[in-house]
């Protein structure tokens, strides 16, 4: 038996001769890894004790499948009447292996280096469960064929739901391990599940999604689970209200991405000699297909660590540019960028174009300008940010311009990551679009910070199961999730220099 202590299940336990996979796959280099790779990124400038791991927390999510796994087992009834129930023992090494996975390609800062590059962590796990990695040697010691059903789960494509629905929806055994953990670390208390209870209350049941076919669901039973259900929702809604989309953090992340993406520019101008692994990662900005050139430098992104990339930070605190010279050192100096509320509804993208260029302008009259004494680039002076969260998605009411994940079907993007939050919509980081495009295009966006809002997997239904084994959607027997699921809770805010902070404020306040 291997047993580990941890800080959030206490002890997390697998037997060696029926789930010695799950060891062998913790000692490979790729997963050890992940101990040098921060699960909350930045939010250590607003919570001090975030600093756990990734790999803790990938481990915590394999023993949270195990515990659902074995909890729907336990339930011969049920399991025998789903369609495709009893497949779920069969699968249940998968399951966890896939679960211990789901995070092995985070890089570090992964989401401010996912924006620059365009290559979202779960094309990276892929990579690496596939690649001829020694995660991939594993896998098919175990089972020829085991690293494409992992990488099948992972990507949301494998034919048992059952486990995919698990891994990756709206109540699963990754948001539930993020937000027991993350509250823990962090002092905030909102993601403090009752985490046996929800277990106790996991149940299989059956769907009817279309005319003539059934499937099966894993849900809560609907007389027992429903609160804990409710409270999941309303966990993860101030989970992301508190931590995730902090104005602390949101200003460090904003700050990194345009560092990163500063470093970028200098470096394709010969201004600027990165470290190989990190230069090579960066470059993959200029491709054409930024994914497909990934697999020939997977080998450079798995020797990057948070370490690597601060290590750079801390050099370019005396690069000429004043740009990367100036992000540098505020960053490493907790000297962030200052948030400001942007008028209610947004504005135009004419004047939002113009408020980037007179913040550059006010920052040149501070002393801050570029080599030529000319102001410097707009997208640096100002960092926009548009986010939003909503507590539950169902099939039937979903953002703008967005459809449904379909019940078999895999894809979609991955949990934490979006379009940039550091600019419009969908223009690359801190990008403003010209005067002439689209305004909407300035109001949108999706936070690149957060896990899990506005994805594929988060407008799968979350299901409660009645006496008779039938799937029920949340909304339809929650009155409290019919009437949070419409309240978005959305951030429209623009980040400047403390420099310029009050100058800003009363430009803005002169907008309203």
């Amino acid at each position: 038996m291997k047993t580990i202590r941890d800080p959030v299940h206490n002890l997390i336990q697998f037997d060696l001769k029926t789930e010695g996979l799950i060891v062998r796959l913790i000692d490979t280099p790729e997963f050890q890894r992940l101990h040098h790779i921060r699960q909350l990124g930045l939010s250590f400038f607003t919570y001090p004790g975030a600093t756990h791991t990734r790999f803790s927390h990938s481990i915590g999510v394999a023993h949270l499948m195990k515990r659902f796994v074995d909890r729907l087992l336990a339930d011969e009834g049920a399991r025998r009447a789903a369609p495709g129930g009893e497949r779920l023992k069969e699968d249940r090494l998968l399951a966890m292996a896939a679960a211990l996975l789901h995070d092995i390609g985070h890089g570090p800062l992964s989401h401010a280096i996912e924006a620059v590059t365009g290559v979202h962590h779960e094309a990276w796990s892929r990579l690496i469960v596939t690649g001829g990695t020694a995660v991939t040697r594993v896998l098919e010691a175990e089972r020829p064929g085991l690293a494409r059903e992992v990488a099948d789960v992972i990507g949301r494509s494998h034919a048992n739901r059952a486990i995919v629905k698990l891994l990756s929806s709206q109540l699963d055994v990754d948001r539930t391990d993020y937000l027991l953990r993350d509250a823990h670390m962090t002092g905030a208390r909102y993601g403090a599940l009752d985490l046996e209870w929800l277990i106790h209350s996991l149940r299989l049941g059956v769907s009817v999604p279309r005319e003539g076919s059934v499937e099966a669901e894993v849900g809560l039973d609907l007389e027992k689970g429903l609160s804990i259900a409710e409270d999941f929702m309303m966990a993860r809604f101030y989970m992301y209200r508190h931590v995730y989309l902090h104005k602390t953090t949101r200003a460090a992340e904003l700050m990194v991405q345009h560092l990163l993406l500063r470093a970028a520019e200098l470096a394709e101008a010969g201004a600027l000699t990165l470290p190989p692994a990190l230069g090579a990662v960066l470059a993959l900005r200029s491709r054409r297909d930024p994914e497909q050139a990934a697999e020939a430098i997977l080998g450079a992104f798995l020797t990057l660590t948070d370490a690597t990339v601060w290590s750079a930070f801390f050099d370019w605190q005396e690069h000429p540019d004043p740009v990367l010279r100036t992000l540098s050192r505020r960053l490493i100096a907790r000297d962030l960028y200052k948030a400001l509320p942007l008028p209610e509804g947004g504005l135009p993208t004419d004047r939002l174009y113009e408020l980037h260029e007179e913040a550059a302008e006010r920052l040149r009259a501070h002393g801050l300008a570029g080599l030529d004494g000319r102001p410097i680039p707009g997208r640096y002076a100002l960092f926009l940010d548009t986010e939003e969260t909503i507590p539950y998605k169902d099939p039937y009411l979903l953002p703008a311009g967005r459809r449904p994940a379909e019940p078999t079907a895999g894809g979609g993007s991955d949990k934490e990551s979006g379009a940039s939050a550091g600019g419009a919509g969908g223009t690359g980081v801190g990008e403003v679009p010209a005067p002439a495009e689209d305004d909407a295009r300035a109001r949108g966006g999706e936070s690149a910070a957060a896990p899990a809002d506005g994805d594929a997997e988060s407008t799968v239904a979350v299901w409660m199961i009645d006496r008779e084994g039938r799937a029920v959607e949340l909304s339809r027997a929650s009155e409290l999730i019919r009437f949070l699921r419409e309240h978005r809770h959305a951030y429209r805010r623009v980040y400047v220099p403390r420099e310029i902070r009050e100058e800003m404020a009363a430009r803005l306040r002169a907008l309203r």
